[in-house]
């Protein structure tokens, strides 16, 4: 009995196990079919950052915004293209929501192929996962070596290299680096053999592109619609060899104003003006640019005086070309600002001034400042207190000399002497922030505590470079409440150099002081600054200087120190005011200026000046007045239906009640534009003038403008040039020769101004000959970093 009711009882258990096995996969297949269901949704399709790569495309439509100091600060606004959409109705959107939403309502099948799937034959699985990859996504297609090989793009890879070495200033034995080869072979693994893996395979590789480049440069210059100015410097490298750096500014074909650097020739044995006019006849020949030669722009060193003479008569002799060197001289506006700024720094008297001034004359670029730097302190520190009779006697033949061509005579100078005056260094309050500024140098424990309290560095004064006190003492005032502090905190170290009350008022006063020369120096460095601002920038700044003059002079506001600053200062910015008339160039930029015209000259100068500034604009206008009109070409839209048929007696009736003029009908140009009413413009004067319209209106005079307005005011590109020369020639580096240094410094430049076109936006390519890659052995470390 016992048996049969245990059977029984397992039977049913049994069946009871069967029917909740059938029950339970029942189950799994409507879950199953269920999850298959909802994947087929596209809101609930899974969404991974590959699958996004695998159906849109990153693009910046639109060019990446530039700072002041025209680097990149964003990469443009994103746009996110669709690659599967048809050509005929391409999808892209700003939105990277919208593109995912797209995705999932318009591909979802290529969505549900990247997401794992369920066979739906293996349901009776109970434990098979929700999620598994397709078996063919273990497999990837790869294409065949051959395949592979053909798609690599030799010249755009030989330009890239070119471009990594000069433009961004890689060392050449960035292509022996396994980094590098392991970046492009993870882009394409088949192409290891046509590496380049030699340093002497990418020098062959530079100077091939070098010499092509330059070809290309070459013919630009040759398009010029302008003249084709000339700045050049001299720098000693850290090498210890003398570079000159020869560069150029010009309108091109599409009248866009253009710089360059044409070469950087070692200057060797021989500093003197003879020796660099030598390198830029050279370089001007070697660009065919001899007949288009306009002016110089240089500092105030004598040797540009010598190097100008020089070069004017080679021109003569070899290509027929008068050129005068004293008219086609532009001296640096940045320099003369900065040397009149040394000078109310520094000069205890004019005869300290003229001494610097001697000491520099012979000397160029920064080594022109450190030298009239130090004679400056040296003269004013040895300078006697009392002055003897020869320096009157001195001082009253120079004051002759000057007083018969001077152009300010209206303007008379300050005139308060303090024989006991010797610079900055006799000033309390200056001589204490240099010492501070000293002290926060010298150790990097002062200079960490400084930062955690004030949070601002604060910098150094510094003899060549421009406009430092400025900008020592604008971070001082700018913590001014920290930096207080900080000096009350660490006053047994700092000894003697805790800044005072009256401390702090000087170096107010003095940053006000300074305030318009550093502006001044930013305005005429600008990108669309032109020849014109010189006089005005010069105009301002011996205002400014008078105006302090008589602020100063005042009983109530008195200061002796900084009254005889002025007048060292104004010493110097008025004697090369003076020097401008020997350039009649610079009134003629004045004049060009829609904005100023006569009327500047009319309201600013002395009635006296008037007729020799305008005498020598006609001089130069005459040059251009003779030679034949070469207007812009009309297009097609703007040539009239009636203009392209015959004329009839319709049209000569027209012409009869006519009353407008023809711009071409003026007598004078010029005369008709600088009696004009001056205008406002919204970019530089140059830009004004390369307009079709005002090129139209002034046929000759817009020549003379443009020819003008070119000039570079200021000797910043070579400086630029140098610059870059130092952050090629680290410090391990210095095994690199002149004539490497020039190809990587010039290429560069030309890729940065965008002088070359690449292979992908349509240009000429590189020569890619495979023969360059082989041979030569070891690289040798002579020629190379």
């Amino acid at each position: 009995m016992s048996y049969l009711v245990r059977a029984r009882c397992l039977t049913v258990c049994c069946l009871d196990s069967q029917y909740i096995i059938m029950i339970s996969s029942s189950k799994i297949i409507t879950d199953t079919l269920s999850r298959s269901q909802t994947r087929a949704s596209p809101d609930d399709l899974p969404f991974e950052s590959s699958s996004f790569d695998a159906i849109f495309r990153t693009t910046h439509p639109e060019k990446a915004k530039l700072g002041p100091s025209g680097k990149r600060k964003t990469s443009g606004r994103v746009m996110y293209e669709c690659l599967h959409c048809p050509p005929d109705s391409p999808w892209s959107n700003g939105k990277r929501g919208n593109a995912i939403y797209h995705a999932k309502r318009k591909h979802a099948s290529i969505l549900q192929t990247e997401a794992s799937t369920v066979d739906e034959h293996d349901s009776d699985i109970i434990t098979r996962p929700s999620k598994q990859p397709r078996m063919d996504s273990f497999f990837p297609s790869r294409p065949s070596d051959t395949t592979l090989r053909r798609v690599f793009n030799r010249q755009q890879y030989i330009e890239s290299i070119v471009g990594l070495l000069t433009r961004r200033r890689l060392p050449f034995s960035a292509v022996k680096w396994d980094e590098m080869q392991d970046i492009i072979l993870a882009c394409n693994p088949a192409i290891e053999d046509l590496l380049l893996t030699s340093r002497d395979a990418a020098m062959r590789h530079i100077t091939t592109t070098f010499d092509l480049y330059r070809s290309q440069l070459k013919a630009k210059l040759q398009a010029s619609v302008s003249k084709i100015h000339l700045s050049t410097d001299l720098w000693t490298s850290p090498h210890r060899h003398g570079i000159l750096a020869v560069c150029v500014r010009w309108v091109d074909n599409g009248y866009r104003l253009q710089k360059a650097l044409l070469a950087m020739p070692e200057c060797r044995y021989s500093h003197s003006g003879e020796r660099q006019a030598t390198l830029m006849a050279e370089a001007i020949e070697e660009y065919g640019i001899a007949k288009q030669i306009g002016y110089h722009t240089g500092d105030n060193a004598t040797s540009n005086d010598t190097c100008l003479k020089h070069l004017s008569q080679m021109l003569q002799d070899k290509y027929g070309i008068s050129f005068h060197p004293n008219q086609r001289r532009i001296r640096c506006i940045a320099h003369i600002i900065n040397l009149s700024l040394q000078a109310f720094l520094l000069a205890s008297s004019k005869e300290a001034l003229r001494a610097a001034l001697a000491a520099a004359s012979d000397v160029t670029g920064a080594e022109m400042y450190e030298q009239f730097y130090f004679t400056l302190y040296d003269v004013s520190a040895n300078e006697p207190t009392s002055r003897s009779e020869a320096s009157e006697q001195q001082e009253q033949s120079f004051s002759k000399v000057w007083k018969g061509k001077a152009k300010r005579a209206a303007r008379k100078p300050p005139d308060f002497r303090d024989d006991k005056f010797r610079g900055w260094q006799t000033i309390p309050a200056m001589r204490k922030l240099h010492n501070i500024a000293v002290w926060l140098r010298n150790s990097s424990i002062h200079s960490d505590l400084w930062e955690d309290r004030v949070s601002l560095r604060l910098g150094i004064d510094n003899d060549t470079r421009w406009n430092s006190w400025y900008k020592l003492i604008d971070n001082l005032i700018r913590r001014q409440s920290q930096i207080k502090q900080f000096l009350l905190d660490y006053d047994k170290e700092i000894n003697d150099n805790i800044l005072n009350s009256s401390d702090w008022d000087y170096l107010e006063r003095t940053y006000r002081f300074l305030h318009p020369f550093a502006s001044a120096t930013l305005w005429a460095e600008g990108k669309n600054s032109t020849l014109s601002q010189i006089l005005t920038i010069m105009d301002g700044l011996l205002r400014h200087y008078e105006k302090n003059k008589e602020h100063y002079s005042k009983p109530e506001t008195f200061d002796r120190r900084i009254l005889h600053s002025i007048e060292m200062g104004w010493f110097i910015l008025d004697k090369y005011y003076t020097m401008t008339e020997d350039a009649p160039v610079y009134a003629t930029a004045l004049l060009l200026d829609p904005s100023k015209r006569i009327r500047y000259i009319e309201r600013h100068w002395p009635e006296s000046w008037h007729e020799n500034a305008i005498a020598g604009v006609r001089t130069i206008w005459e040059e251009y007045k003779t030679q034949p009109e070469t207007g812009p070409a009309e297009s097609v839209d703007e040539v009239s239906a009636s203009q392209k048929r015959q004329p009839n007696e319709w049209d000569a009736l027209l012409e009869e009640l006519e009353v407008t003029e023809d711009p071409g009908d003026s007598m004078d140009d010029h005369e008709d534009f600088i009696k004009a009413t001056p205008i406002k413009i919204s970019g530089s004067p140059l830009q004004w003038w390369c307009h079709k319209d005002q090129r139209k209106t002034y046929p000759q005079l817009s020549r003379m403008a443009i020819d003008i307005l070119s000039i570079a005011p200021e000797s910043a590109d070579p400086e630029s040039a140098f610059s870059g020369g130092r952050r090629t020639l680290s410090w391990d580096r210095e095994r690199m020769t002149c004539e490497n240094l020039e190809k990587v410094e010039c290429i560069g430049n030309w890729l940065r101004e965008g002088h070359i076109q690449k292979t992908v936006h349509g240009g000429m390519g590189v020569i890619t000959d495979t023969g360059f890659d082989s041979g030569g052995g070891e690289d040798s470390d002579v020629n190379f970093d």
